[in-house]
């Protein structure tokens, strides 16, 4: 069974697999607006634009962190 979970934003969804998370701390210290662990929940998919955060997602070096774009502009998903 999976340990993912999902995160709704307006424009993005934010997906995190905690089995598969490596903890580079690479969310957090990359974007610590939208990735904070001394917040619950720790991500919030609404501070930051759209594109800044799938660009971030997209340097996550185990795949933990995943993203489907909702923004209207186009739909992009990238999941492991």
């Amino acid at each position: 069974m999976s340990k993912q979970k999902v995160y709704y934003g307006k424009d993005i969804e934010v997906m995190f697999n905690s089995e598969v998370c490596i903890h580079s701390g690479i969310c957090v210290k990359g974007l610590p607006g939208v990735f904070d662990l001394s917040k619950r929940p720790w991500v919030n998919p609404d501070a930051d634009t759209t594109e800044a955060i799938a660009r971030h997602i997209d340097t996550c070096p185990s795949g933990a962190l995943t993203y489907r774009r909702l923004d209207g502009e186009y739909l992009t998903e990238k999941e492991g």
